[in-house]
């Protein structure tokens, strides 16, 4: 197992600890007994036993994980039902599940009695090896996608990675392309070692454990030195502006890390256009990042346009005309750019989807 982790924040410093098992995780919670549980539901049915040694049915609130639950019109019951439970201001909320059961947990925490003790056990590829540092909360508002949120780190973070053999093969490739955008973050070298154990990959939790330590170990820094993502912590959102634009015409049709995987080359296809990178650079990545997208590329052929460029015009990076993204130099050279919506942004974008994605 990688070595624990201690993350640096101005709320508190937090550990990321690794446990043999999800039962050995939830067992190493400490004061269980004033903790309420928030458990993603389906993962719940799947991992009862371990949940039922631990968790008292009493304390136990579950939720489906679904970009509807993780809505602000959603979230009054899921106050109404932890309140109810009898969590209390000295208690802790104690979060079982992915991204969204964490950007729930984290938003609730950070706000119910104006900040209350939570950990968090994040039990997808795409939250154990990217979203469960860096303190974020992002909770969708009527149609906008992630307008609200704060910055409230957990206070210890336990992770495991049995509970990874249950995910279906398109959760591994969600969580796959946050890991890729990460070593491309990183540089060529740990680009290259990913790739080769990728070429080689059947789904061994050891290879996915390996790189779950290696990509916090990347994203550490940066959340250290910007946690409040004012500067160098913007390039971690390699690939997200379109990456979200395509998740949201797609409603959702479309997995996140996916989409992030979909928006690292429509970036780098526009980084070309701009001449900030070799179509070379493009053209290989396009080949090898391929097995980790397809099929989707048809399910965003079938989206309207028009919704692509409004979810990008909403992006809460932006300002004024331009649109402010991560383009690319190569692996480990990545840059915050505005780049004009009308003449530059839409026809990449157009193109990249018309053309770069035929079957």
């Amino acid at each position: 197992m990688p070595p624990p982790l201690t993350i640096r924040s101005r709320a508190h410093d937090y550990t990321v600890e690794f446990h043999p098992d999800l039962g050995a995780a939830l067992a190493a919670v400490v004061g269980g007994e004033r903790a309420v549980w928030l458990v993603d539901r389906r993962l719940a049915a799947l991992q009862a036993p371990a949940l039922a040694a631990v968790v008292p049915e009493s304390r136990l609130l579950m939720v489906e994980a679904s970009e509807a639950a993780k809505s602000f019109e959603a979230l009054t019951p899921v106050f109404l039902g932890l309140l109810e439970r009898g969590l209390k201001r000295d208690g802790q909320l104690v979060v079982v599940g992915g991204g969204v059961l964490q950007d729930i947990g984290c938003f609730v925490a950070s706000v119910l009695f104006r900040g209350l003790r939570w950990t968090l056990v994040p039990t997808t590829l795409l939250a154990q090896a990217d979203s469960c540092i860096g303190s974020k909360s992002s909770i969708n508002i009527g149609p906008y996608k992630n307008q609200l949120g704060t910055f409230y780190p957990p206070h210890r973070v336990l992770l495991t990675s049995t509970v990874l053999a249950t995910l279906p093969p398109d959760e591994i490739r969600s969580g796959m392309g946050e890991i890729i955008k990460l070593q491309l973050l990183a540089g060529e070298a740990g680009y290259r070692e990913l790739m080769a154990d990728l070429d080689q990959f059947h789904g061994e939790l050891p290879i996915l454990e390996k790189w779950v330590g290696r990509s916090l170990a990347v994203k550490q820094p940066y959340i250290e030195t910007d946690e409040f993502d004012r500067g160098v912590r913007n390039l971690l959102n390699y690939g997200h502006t379109f990456g979200h634009a395509y998740e949201s015409a797609t409603h959702y049709g479309i997995p996140h890390g996916i989409g992030v995987t979909l928006g690292m080359l429509t970036a780098t296809f526009l980084s070309v256009r701009l001449g900030l990178v070799p179509a070379t650079h493009y053209t290989e990545l396009k080949a090898q990042l391929a097995p980790w997208h397809h099929p989707f590329g048809a399910t965003l052929r079938k989206a309207e346009l028009a919704q692509v460029f409004e979810a990008i015009r909403h992006d809460k990076k932006n300002t004024g005309t331009s649109v402010n993204c991560i383009l690319t130099r190569g692996p480990g050279r990545m840059e915050r750019r505005p780049v004009d919506f009308e003449r530059e942004l839409v026809p990449a974008v157009t193109e990249f989807i018309a053309h770069e994605l035929a079957p």
